[in-house]
């Protein structure tokens, strides 16, 4: 009996359910050492599956082969793990991640095709494998109550800070400190309104650094060009992790979130966050993170000067890296045993 991943989260984009499907495998790797990743046949070369086996499997890609080919190359007493949000339906001993419902309760933010793929999928799925895994308390009620699940199908298993590698100094400053924000071009996550907020500033003493891309499932959003705003469409981990240590602050207003991935990695490089105030923000992160209301960025201006000042900075810096250490590998590994230990038994 082995574990085998499903590894068709590797050959897309990263966005934080990607990265969270790298924690995923990699705590796997060490845990289940012999536990396998099946890829589609034709994804490319030199992927990272943190050690563990890797079988190409058939000629499809994307929702196609996941549906179609996947199960065919497990054995019957293999147990699936899907992490990024889909699974083939056919197999019930399966443990598919759930990161958030964004697609069902807000489809307008998300391309009609794929919104109507996930109402299709997600609730015969969810009832169908052997467990739900999700990443915080607040999207396991969600997930329980939209699909009528009981509590004990779906588990929490939360991400860890320390994924990215040790900080270092920035290799060629920018003109000007800068706010940074990590998030694709999404709508829930308020790039147009921070990039409009910005362009109405005064001679700003600061810049605004973008990290993230478009995505084809979401609803496109338009940024205009704006001086002082500077995109960085794709940046590795080491350069994500120069951004997040040097930055004023990272600014998060997404309006819906299952965890809230950039903040954690913020805390964990010493980068204070000021976020829109969310409930499971809250939950997961407590004082550690500046809050501010939804509608208003009236407030955020006087919030980022104020971080300019050491020792209010360094307040902020130490509740972060205090928040911070409690999302551990260790805490992902003991929360992935209770969910895989009684399923590899049966």
């Amino acid at each position: 009996m082995a574990l085998v991943v499903n590894g068709r989260f590797l050959t897309r984009p990263v966005t934080g359910v990607e990265r969270y499907g790298h924690m995923l495998m990699s705590v796997i790797a060490r845990e289940w050492p012999d536990s396998r990743v099946v890829l589609p046949a034709r994804a490319e070369e030199g992927l990272d599956t943190c050690g563990l086996e890797m079988l190409r499997h058939k000629g499809l890609g994307g929702h196609a082969w996941e549906q179609l080919q996947l199960p065919g190359a497990l054995r019957k007493e293999d147990i699936l793990i899907s992490p990024a949000n889909t699974g083939p339906l056919r197999v019930r001993r399966q443990v598919v991640v759930v990161h958030d419902l964004a697609v069902v309760h807000h489809p307008e933010w998300f391309d009609r095709r794929f919104a109507r793929w996930y109402e299709f999928l997600l609730p015969r799925l969810t009832r169908r494998v052997a467990r739900v895994i999700t990443v915080s308390g607040n999207s396991k009620l969600d997930i329980e109550q939209t699909y009528s699940l009981a509590p004990d199908h779906v588990a929490v298993v939360p991400a860890y800070a320390g994924f990215l590698p040790p900080p270092r100094a920035m290799e060629g400053n920018f003109p000007l400190p800068y706010i940074l924000v990590v998030a694709s071009r999404d709508p829930r996550k308020g790039l147009d309104r921070l990039v409009e907020w910005y362009a109405k500033l005064n001679e700003p003493q600061f810049q605004l650094v973008l990290v993230g891309r478009d995505a084809t499932q979401f609803t496109p959003v338009g940024l205009r060009p704006v001086k002082g705003v500077v995109l960085r469409p794709d940046v590795d981990d080491a350069e994500l992790q120069r951004l997040y240590t040097n930055a004023i602050a990272l600014v998060h207003l997404s309006r819906y979130e299952g965890f809230g991935l950039p903040i954690l990695e913020a805390m964990a490089a010493g980068c204070p966050v000021i976020a829109v105030e969310l409930p499971v923000l809250r939950s997961n992160f407590g004082s550690a993170v500046m809050y501010m209301p939804e509608n208003d960025l009236d407030p955020l201006q006087a919030m980022i000067l104020g971080l300019m000042d050491p020792e209010r900075r360094q307040h902020y810096v130490d509740r972060g890296k205090q928040r911070a250490a409690q999302f551990t590998p260790q805490r992902m590994a003991s929360a992935l045993h209770e969910v895989l230990d009684p399923l590899l038994r049966s």
